[in-house]
């Protein structure tokens, strides 16, 4: 019956309303009985004086017990207006209303300070009735009794406690509050219920649309702020997830296209050789070139893809290390030389000494050699690349590595995404490259604790950069 989340909500709702007007209900009773109680007890104290002197003088004129009670009985103009209980060592010897003669009264309610005319106590008699009763001493002094002893009585004046039944009359007037209140909070369960369950069933919809292959959800917000906020979660992770499926796809297409391309050359060249149709020597050396330079493409696709996998699962296994980061951009400078030479690239690296940090050197050299060797394809004949290494100014306790060229630029709309896999700043020129090298530098530099980033301009070039936590030394070295 329970089975869903609204009506759980509902029941659960319900199950509070009629708990709270059942404790209003109680409490209301209890209050009221205390102030009833309070009322009587004003009332015993302020008469109780009275009835104690009229006492004290019976007792003087040497009344008993039974002669006092039939007097105030009879005494029309002074009679008390509760009853009257004449006590004497703790058993009740006179009753103006019979019934509690001969009770016992415990000894701790008749013990000072309650023998003062302080209605403080309830006392229950045999009879199973409870009494709300004030007490006071009438003492009357051995000259006055004519008999040498003095004659004392405990006067109390008691009036019946009034019981919880009495309230019965109140009942009428609570159950309609309660039928109100009832059906307010019932309404106003009914809707805070829908409000919650109804942003969780959109989810729960969602996702079996999602199940379904339909990723074009797009939750409504609403609700208490927890559901709105899993709502714009799931919102989130529906846009990861088609921006993941997205780049799966893309990511098929691209290294299909990356190893179709230097197949099918291997292949036309190949088959040129196998059928004679490159016969002369110097048309088969070029065929073979052409077919040794696609084999190194491809064999640099796999093993870069190889890499993001590995880097990706975790499964790179980093070697720490101290490294002379001067030494080691000096050194990947030097490989790099011999291709911007081919160009005509003026390629120069100035480094500041001193500076070391813990990271994989091997790892290290192929993000630098990634960076100039990016920046030597994007930079024409004649122009300049420029690498430099410095402690950061912007962030201390780094050092920071920048690789400059004088090429092209890089589109602003574009510079978000150079870190992606496969993506190409200019798509209408031939791929020469596999997309992957900036990709594989992020993932690099991340996993040494460092940023990578890109700056750039249309028309003067780019400039890459990297930052990298300092070795302890390093940063005691450079303060």
């Amino acid at each position: 019956m329970f089975t869903s989340l609204r009506s759980r909500l509902l029941a659960s709702y319900i199950v509070m309303v009629v708990v709270t007007l059942l404790a209003a209900a109680l409490t209301l009773t209890l209050v009221l009985r205390a102030i009833s109680d309070n009322v009587s007890r004003t009332r015993l104290r302020s008469s109780l004086p009275l009835t104690t002197r009229l006492v004290r003088e019976l007792l003087a004129q040497g009344r008993t017990p039974e002669e006092i009670v039939a007097v105030l009985r009879d005494n029309s103009n002074n009679r008390p207006p509760f009853r009257v209980l004449l006590i004497d060592r703790g058993t009740v010897v006179g009753d103006t209303e019979e019934g509690l003669v001969g009770e016992r009264i415990p000894r701790e309610l008749l013990a000072p300070p309650q023998v003062q005319g302080q209605a403080r106590y309830i006392y229950t008699a045999r009879n199973g009735k409870e009494y709300i009763f004030a007490v006071s001493l009438a003492v009357v002094p051995p000259a006055r009794t004519g008999t040498g002893a003095p004659r004392r009585l405990i006067v109390a004046e008691v009036v019946p406690r009034r019981s919880i039944t009495v309230y019965a009359e109140l009942i009428p007037p609570l159950t309609w509050a309660a039928a109100v209140a009832l059906f307010v909070g019932l309404l106003l369960a009914w809707l805070i219920s829908r409000s919650v369950a109804r942003p969780l069933a959109a989810i729960t919809a969602a996702t079996e649309r999602i199940a379904g292959g339909d990723m074009e959800v797009n939750l409504p917000r609403g609700g208490p702020r927890e559901v709105t906020l899993l709502a714009e979660r799931f919102q989130r992770m529906v846009e990861e997830v088609k921006a993941s499926r997205q780049a799966q796809r893309d990511f098929i297409a691209n290294v299909s296209h990356d190893l179709k391309t230097p197949l099918t050359s291997i292949r036309g060249f190949s088959q040129a050789i196998l059928e004679g149709v490159a016969d002369d020597p110097e048309r088969t050396q070029r065929s073979a070139q052409i077919i040794h330079d696609e084999a190194l493409r491809l064999s640099r696709l796999v093993e870069q893809l190889l890499d993001l996998a590995r880097l990706d699962a975790g499964q790179t296994r980093m070697v720490f290390a101290p490294v002379d980061m001067a030494a080691l951009l000096k050194r990947v400078c030097e490989r790099m030389r011999p291709l911007a030479l081919e160009k005509d690239i003026t390629l120069s690296c100035v480094a500041e000494e001193g500076i070391w940090l813990e990271g994989d050197g091997d790892r290290l050299m192929q993000v630098f050699g990634n960076l100039i060797d990016n920046a030597i394809r994007h930079t024409p004949q004649d122009g300049e690349v420029r690498c430099t290494l410095q402690r950061s100014a912007d962030v201390p306790g780094t050092v920071e590595v920048a690789v400059s060229d004088t090429g092209s630029g890089i589109p602003p709309e574009d510079l978000p995404h150079v870190f992606e896999r496969f993506y190409q700043v200019d798509k209408s020129r031939r791929r020469r490259n596999s997309g992957l090298g900036l990709a594989i530098v992020q993932e690099i530099v991340q996993a040494h604790g460092g940023q990578v980033g890109v700056e750039s301009e249309l028309g003067r070039g780019s400039r890459f950069w990297v930052r990298l936590p300092l070795s302890q030394g390093s940063r005691a070295a450079g303060r």
